[in-house]
């Protein structure tokens, strides 16, 4: 069993497809437009096959979140090297990222590091094959 997509509803599709694309090299696979219902959404791959759905219409409240609220805690992708962690976390501080944990290491055989996106918890995660 495995999960098959996350969802995440975002004001701004284009910059949060962008996002995605720039930092772990997503690729778009489908878009969906529902005018009807004033929903739109882009289904982005990464390169191991998992899927990031982007969904958003205009009702969308972006309202402030608490971080000890329950629900969704974080998100990781795991990258295949430590020059790719931290080519991926270099992009985040030049473009302005606050990088959270820095550095970490929770299992002792691996790294970890976080950015926020909208308001979750984006953690990328190299650890190296035993």
């Amino acid at each position: 069993m495995k999960i098959g997509n996350v969802g995440i509803f975002v004001k701004d599709l284009a910059g949060a497809r962008k996002f995605f694309e720039d930092y772990f090299g997503a690729t778009l696979l489908k878009t969906y437009n529902e005018e009807e219902n004033n929903y739109y959404s882009d289904i982005l791959q990464l390169d191991e096959g998992a899927w990031i759905e982007l969904m958003t219409k205009p009702e969308i409240v972006d309202a402030p979140k608490d971080p000890n609220r329950t629900g969704l805690a974080h998100i990781c992708i795991k990258v295949s090297s430590r020059p790719e962690l931290n080519r991926i976390i270099q992009k985040f501080k030049q473009d302005g990222y606050k990088i959270q944990y820095e550095p970490s290491n929770p299992t002792g055989g691996g790294e970890v590091r976080a950015v926020t996106f909208e308001d979750i918890v984006l953690e990328v995660n190299y650890t190296p094959e035993a």
